[in-house]
């Protein structure tokens, strides 16, 4: 995937999840999809509740052409 996709995407994703701001996403190909989709995820460490620290994960789910399909988070 193209990096000015890389980009389009993350920057969707950083409008949904503000929190996430600046962190660059891990990629990987759906394998067994011939849709060619890939796997953006975006993994950060948050304080929680309590002053705990848990992470953050975001998926996000793109077509060859940079359209968002899917994303789903963390609690």
């Amino acid at each position: 995937m193209k990096a000015k996709l890389i980009d389009r995407i993350s920057e969707e994703v950083y409008r949904k999840h503000p929190d996430l701001k600046g962190v660059k996403p891990k990629l990987t190909s759906r394998e067994g999809d011939r849709s060619g989709d890939t796997l953006l995820v975006y993994t950060k460490k948050v304080t929680g509740p309590g002053g705990k620290s848990i992470n953050r994960v975001v998926r996000a789910v793109a077509d060859q052409d940079g359209k968002i399909k899917k994303i789903s988070t963390s609690k």
